[in-house]
């Protein structure tokens, strides 16, 4: 259970180390996503913060899982967030990059809980 417990975290932390490097840098993509959804711009460096604490706090939960859970649950609400508010005005495609990633963190939460 741990070799996927760990597959899965690191897998899904690579992909939150990028994101959160692309929402840091204010790339093109991102900032005009978050503007659509009413996010304010200037609050851009706290989602990046978000992302990579989550994936800091995957890593580090690979040695002691209970650190594991609170960042896959918060990844889980990170992103119930993501999808819920690029659904609610109308962009299915960012909605389903942002439910992909959404589907990692709720494995990952369930794998990290199960090795807990």
């Amino acid at each position: 259970m741990f070799a996927a417990d760990a597959a899965v975290s690191i897998a899904l932390a690579l992909v939150l180390f990028f994101t959160a490097y692309a929402t840091f840098t204010g790339k093109e993509a991102v900032r005009r996503g978050i503007e659509e959804v009413g996010f304010p711009v200037s609050l851009l460096w706290f989602l990046g913060l978000a992302q990579f604490a989550g994936a800091v706090g995957l890593i580090a939960g690979l040695y002691w899982p209970p650190l594991a859970i609170a960042a896959a649950a918060g990844l889980v609400l990170y992103f119930l967030g993501a999808v819920g508010a690029h659904v609610r005005v109308g962009h299915p495609r960012r909605a389903g990059l942002s439910a992909v990633i959404l589907l990692g963190c709720v494995v990952a939460f369930v794998l990290v809980t199960l090795r807990a």
